[in-house]
């Protein structure tokens, strides 16, 4: 088993982007992000979401703070992403819903099917498929190697960074790019008793380098002495991203972290 470091961090939440949001922040949106300052093609703003926005950002900020991926074959290159499979966004459906619905406020399924599916935006369909963060990115930065997309719950990230680490140690990828984003404030505004919240983070994990910042191991002893990480409630209710997104904002405090990947193991970050 080889042994693993982490290269680089991207970190989008409402406290902020990279460093400067390991602390502070609130639910509701990431103030100020704009996707086109993060995808060079403005077209393929087209087709995402936000919760894909935010993961697309925070892949490109992670992997820009790696420069050694140009000496990395394409094939040995991999990625994993966590997120929540929500379906395009919801303004794309209200035409439809609102030709279907009398003045009363009763919707007609009969309506619906004869009329609003015209009326439904063309890209809603593309822009709610549950990988889009994982084929955009792996298409903008040539990951040809080794992924996988996971829509577990909160537990989507956390398991697309364990397995990110499993590719290194077991040498099936010299590279690999995990985490999660999600965007749970447009959907409700209560989520799991908590305000919606949105965020994303993502890690680049290689074979143990001395000038990456932090080191990477599974642990299977359950009484570690680091603290456990936890979702931060302070930022709402993440989804996908609430695990990666609090273990990303302790990374960049420095010193020793770990999350809790299932009864007995962790994943430990140590700076």
């Amino acid at each position: 088993m080889r042994s693993v470091s982490l290269a680089s961090i991207g970190l989008v939440c409402s406290g902020g982007m990279g460093p400067s949001g390991a602390l502070g922040g609130q639910p509701g949106k990431v103030p100020g992000f704009r996707a086109r300052d993060h995808v060079a093609d403005r077209k393929m703003i087209k087709v995402m979401t936000r919760s894909v926005q935010l993961g697309v950002a925070a892949i490109q900020q992670a992997l820009d703070g790696f420069t050694d991926l140009h000496t990395i074959p394409a094939p040995q290159r991999a990625m994993f992403v966590g997120t929540t499979p929500l379906g395009g966004d919801a303004k794309d459906l209200l035409p439809a819903l609102e030709i279907s619905t009398d003045a009363d406020g009763r919707f007609s399924m009969k309506d619906f099917s004869t009329k609003g599916y015209e009326r439904i935006h063309p890209l809603w369909l593309i822009r709610g498929l549950s990988n889009n963060i994982l084929g955009l990115s792996a298409a903008i930065h040539d990951f040809q190697g080794v992924n996988s997309n996971y829509c577990s719950g909160e537990a989507s990230g956390v398991l697309a960074l364990a397995e990110a680490y499993w590719a290194i140690a077991e040498g099936r990828a010299e590279v690999a790019v995990a985490g999660g984003a999600d965007a749970m404030v447009d959907f409700s505004e209560q989520w799991m008793d908590r305000p919606g919240g949105e965020g994303a983070a993502f890690f680049v994990l290689r074979v143990a380098h001395p000038s990456d910042p932090w080191t990477v191991k599974i642990s299977h002893n359950a009484n570690q002495p680091e603290p456990l990480v936890c979702a931060d409630d302070s930022l709402g209710y993440l989804g996908a991203a609430g695990g990666v997104v609090a273990l990303a904002r302790a990374a960049f405090q420095g010193g020793q972290a770990r999350i809790a990947l299932d009864s007995g193991r962790s994943l430990i970050l140590r700076g």
